[in-house]
């Protein structure tokens, strides 16, 4: 499985096929459950595991170039024959070495016989190729008597191989051995005959001239490499004046496709476990990917590959005019043939049979460019297994695929890396130097789409004077498909690569596509789709499959699918020419109806609003789904997160302030939940003006409050009070009794992070007493919650303890499983105040379990770090130090300085229990740092502390009381224990400091 997911690398391999290669034909009924245990298993032996990525119709191994031995050795092979076309033999014959190195036995050895027939004979004709390729190179540089033994090696295990053969008469009969040399010669004509009944090739019989004649051989008179899978001999071409070199000019400066070069070179020498079926590959992909740039790049660069040419046809498959048909592309390809124009048959099938019967025997290269339908395509195809088709075509061609055996390569955007290099290539260094960020931005406008990067560099050729960033202020300003267009020759812009695809679309599929354009996020699942558009699952189906088989929609991840920038422009611009405004304004109502019912749905899994908003319309009466549990729910709003944000956004800014504020409040806590601190602030100020807009005081209220929450997160208490402050105002006069105890019960949570542990428990109760008053019970334990943390911070963890396992059961009663997690963790530390420590390990080791079942890994660290402090506590340093650190590493990956501060004081306290005092201090100064940038006064002053005690313990007494007197200064008005004991320590060092010497 590992084999094949590396074959495939960054290609998605459907499950089918990973059940196949692992069982063959005899598939068990638990296959399927089988299957995601050994992938369970090779994620846990990567050292990424992230590197496996799992999508809805199979799994990607994502590696980097040079990731696998594969990779490299068809980086090398490539390096190995651009040195050869350059005259540089001595680098060729390296690299070629280089990547042979990696060979270490039979292709796919140990793996299934049906996997290794079926996947390692590709494998073993590159290396074949690769032998022959280094032996070429090393005969050009006349290590001909190194090569001898070698050679004879191979010829016996590749007797049908006339490359081996005659790189073996030449060696011969460069050191002087002729006549061996020609007995090399006759004993493989005897074999051939004796086996296929037929001579050997143009190829060796011109060596064996050669050799007669005495003159030079390969060395000097060779065109290139010899094809790598086992040359079968051609009989004489039928009488042609040249050899057909068809192919339209190579695209000057083509840049990038370097992975999908290799997978077609890959494809090049697949000979299909011994099949004579001809090899057809497809380059499908979105109007304007360089579908045929890559195809025309590919075939000048393996050209030596096919000694007898290359034919090219047109089909015209997406042009003004009319496609070409499979009888016209017949009659095309038999005068490029060299068949005259009154020898060549009248019906379609006789063309097609004589055009098979020239074919026959010839190594060629078929390249039917811009196909659109399957029928055009079958009459061109050879029959025979020496001839190589590429086909590229913005229809998937589904159809050839299910007669044929057709590998598809679908062409993807450019990298940000490869656009820039485009764009390098046909501007100049010189000219973007001091442009870079201007470039990349135009590479963003352009959607990185190869057509729109060509035509936007030709405006910036016509015009040398103007600056970069010039020329993408104006895509920004004006419509992006007009201003990439070039006036005097419109046909070749991208607005008409677009519309040769949609005018052949049917028009179901069309008014999909026109009302995809209107959709504000970045990928669109069915659902949406049926929303959007108001039509049946079957239909969206139908024509969301009609889109993609066009490249006009691409799938994307998790089941969704994508529209590109510039496609989408164009779709909205086909909408606002054919569809009426009411039109488009009731497909958006839809689709915002949707999103903000199926997201209140999932939030009631999540932790459910009891705030009584009024919604500004009515649930859709079908097409809601349903969510059974927390899961399914954040599973749901994960993927539909960005669409989410766009709807609000868009909402706002297009006339819907309603639905804008109100899809963002029902995302209030997932916001929180999933630490996206920056989205909330930004997605509430809008929602902020949105509310005000419509005049809503109840929901301006909660806005507040919520856009308060944000700025505590974001470490802006001052702005967070402020906001809050507003939301209990706005309710007192309003008369808005909920909206009160909401606002008292988040200013009581915001205080305890200034270290008000006294306001924050008088705020907080008088906030339950409202809740109770109102029969909130979910109101009332959310207060409690803040209560029973502020009862902990002052020393009072009996009363904590109370308020704390009321909240616990609360959360177990109503399943939230999230709550529950961090109300076992503040539990735990109760405990452990109480000095049960096994009760506090019990707490924390639950809260990691459930933190882990619902992905919050901000306070699974926290738990982590806790354990440490405990197992500290019980004299386990070593345990103590490894919980502390893995915990600082998950911190860090998510981001959360408070919870960075407090586990870098433990893991500084516990180093210091070893004795490692240098590095406890230097723990210690990075506690404190962060404390003072995050303006924590609580933190402040424990970090202090902590730092007192590592500058005591190296000695520095004076710095550690000056330390201490200064965490004092902060922690006492506060009421805490810790500046208790801060005092307390101070009289013990001062007298100790008395008792000293000196």
């Amino acid at each position: 499985m590992l084999a094949l997911l590396v074959l495939q690398a960054n290609q998605i391999v459907p499950h089918d096929r990973l059940l196949t290669a692992l069982w063959g034909g005899a598939i068990p009924a638990t296959g399927r459950r089988l299957l995601h245990n050994h992938l369970w298993s090779v994620r846990r032996l990567l050292d990424d595991a992230n590197a496996l990525v799992g999508t809805p119709t199979g799994y990607s191994l994502r590696l980097l170039p040079g990731g696998s031995d594969l990779d490299v050795f068809l980086t090398e092979t490539t390096a190995g024959r651009s040195a050869m076309v350059e005259g540089e033999p001595a680098k060729a014959s390296d690299h070629f070495r280089t990547a042979l190195a990696l060979w270490r036995g039979p292709a796919l050895d140990g793996t299934q016989p049906e996997f290794q027939a079926a996947e390692g004979g590709a494998l073993e004709e590159l290396r074949i190729a690769a032998v022959f390729n280094r032996i070429e190179a090393d005969l050009i540089l006349k290590r001909h008597a190194e090569l001898i033994g070698e050679l004879r090696l191979l010829v016996a295990e590749h007797p049908l191989h006339e490359g081996f053969r005659g790189q073996l008469m030449r060696a011969f009969h460069r050191i002087g051995r002729t006549a061996e040399a020609l007995e090399e010669f006759r004993i493989a004509r005897q074999h051939f005959r004796e086996e296929l009944g037929l001579d050997p090739g143009e190829e060796l019989a011109r060596i064996h001239r050669s050799i007669l004649a005495g003159g030079p051989t390969a060395e000097t008179t060779s065109e290139g490499p010899i094809p790598s899978s086992p040359v079968s001999p051609s009989p004489a071409a039928p009488p042609t004046t040249a050899v057909p070199r068809q192919l339209p000019a190579d695209i000057a400066r083509f840049t990038g496709r370097e992975e999908s070069l290799r997978r077609l070179d890959l494809l090049l020498s697949a000979d299909r476990n011994g099949a004579s079926a001809v090899v057809i590959t497809a380059i499908t992909g979105t109007p304007g990917i360089g579908k045929t740039a890559l195809a025309t790049r590919w075939g000048h660069r393996v050209a030596n590959r096919f000694p007898d040419g290359q034919l090219y046809v047109n089909l015209h498959g997406y042009s003004q005019g009319e496609p070409v048909t499979g009888t016209q592309a017949l009659h095309q390809l038999l005068r490029g043939l060299g068949v005259a124009t009154d020898q060549i048959p009248h019906e379609a099938d006789e063309r097609a049979s004589m055009y098979r019967s020239l074919l026959a025997d010839r190594r060629m290269l078929v390249v039917l460019d811009n196909a659109a339908k399957p029928e055009q395509i079958r009459p061109l195809l050879p029959g025979s297994s020496l001839c190589k088709v590429i086909i590229t075509s913005r229809d998937s061609l589904r159809g050839l695929t299910a007669t044929h055996d057709v590998d598809t390569l679908t062409l993807d955007l450019l990298s940000s890396d490869e656009a820039k290099a485009l764009l390098v290539a046909v501007l100049g260094k010189d000219r973007i130097n001091d442009q870079a960020d201007a470039v990349l931005e135009l590479a963003h406008l352009c959607g990185y789409l190869p057509l729109a990067l060509r035509l936007a560099a030709a405006h910036l050729v016509g015009q040398p004077t103007l600056p970069i960033a010039d020329f993408t202020a104006r895509l920004l300003r004006e419509n992006r498909l007009t201003a990439l267009d070039i006036e005097e020759d419109p046909h070749i812009g991208v607005r008409a690569a677009f519309t040769m695809s949609y005018r052949g679309l049917p028009e179901p599929a069309r008014r999909t596509f026109r009302l995809l354009g209107i959709h504000p996020g970045p990928d669109i699942g069915v659902d949406e789709v049926i929303a959007l558009t108001g039509s049946s699952i079957g239909a969206v189906n139908a024509a969301l499959n009609t889109l993609i088989g066009a490249h006009l929609v691409q799938h994307g991840t998790d089941g969704r699918f994508v529209v590109h920038d510039l496609v989408s422009l164009f779709a909205r611009e086909q909408g606002e020419a054919e569809d009426a405004e009411a039109t488009r304004h009731g497909a958006l109502i839809r689709l915002f109806d949707w999103y903000l019912h199926t997201a209140r749905a999932a939030m009631n899994q999540v932790h459910a609003d009891h705030s009584e908003i009024k919604l500004v319309s009515e649930p859709p009466s079908r097409g809601i789904p349903a969510f059974d549990d927390y899961g399914s729910a954040t599973t749901w709003l994960d993927i539909e997160y960005p669409a989410l944000i766009s709807a609000v956004n868009y909402a706002a800014g297009h006339g819907w302030p309603g639905y804008a504020w109100q899809i963002a409040y029902t995302l209030d806590y997932f916001f929180y939940l999933r630490d996206r601190t920056d989205d909330w602030l930004t997605v509430f100020q809008t929602a902020l003006s949105a509310v005000r807009e419509v005049g809503d005081q109840h929901g301006e209220g909660r806005i507040l409050n919520a856009l308060g929450a944000a700025n505590m997160f974001a470490g802006k208490i001052d702005e967070c009070l402020e906001y809050q402050r507003q939301a209990l105002d706005l309710s007192r006069t309003i008369g808005d009794r909920k909206g009160e105890g909401y606002a008292l019960g988040r200013i009581g949570y915001s205080l305890l992070w200034t270290g008000g542990f006294r306001q924050a428990r008088e705020s907080c109760l008088e906030a339950i007493g409202l809740f109770q008053r109102l029969d909130d019970e979910q109101g009332e334990v959310t207060a409690m919650f803040t209560l029973g943390i502020a009862h902990l911070r002052l020393g009072r963890p009996l009363e904590a303890l109370r308020c704390l396992e009321r909240c616990l059961a609360f959360d177990r009663k109503t399943e939230n499983q999230n709550d529950e997690a961090y109300t076992l963790a503040i539990l735990g530390e109760v405990h452990e105040i109480l000095n049960d420590l096994e009760t506090a390990l019990e707490f924390q080791q639950q809260s990691i379990l459930l933190n882990r079942a619902v992905g919050n890994r901000r306070f699974e660290a926290n738990a982590m770090s806790n354990i440490g402090r405990i197992r500290r506590q019980q004299g386990q340093y070593s345990e103590a130090i490894k919980q502390h650190r893995q915990a600082l590493i998950q911190i860090r990956e998510v981001g959360d300085q408070y919870a960075e501060c407090d586990i870098l004081m433990n893991l500084g306290t516990a180093l210091l229990g070893i004795g490692e005092k240098q590095s406890a201090l230097e723990n210690q100064h990075a506690a404190l740092d962060i404390a003072i940038t995050v303006k924590d006064r609580y933190r402040q002053g424990l970090a202090r502390d902590h730092l007192a005690h590592a500058l005591h313990a190296l000695g520095s007494t004076e710095k550690a009381t000056t330390q201490w007197k200064t965490a004092f200064d902060i922690l006492s008005p506060m009421g805490v224990p810790e500046a208790r004991e801060i005092a307390r320590r101070m009289r013990e060092t001062s007298a100790f400091a008395t008792r000293s010497p000196g």
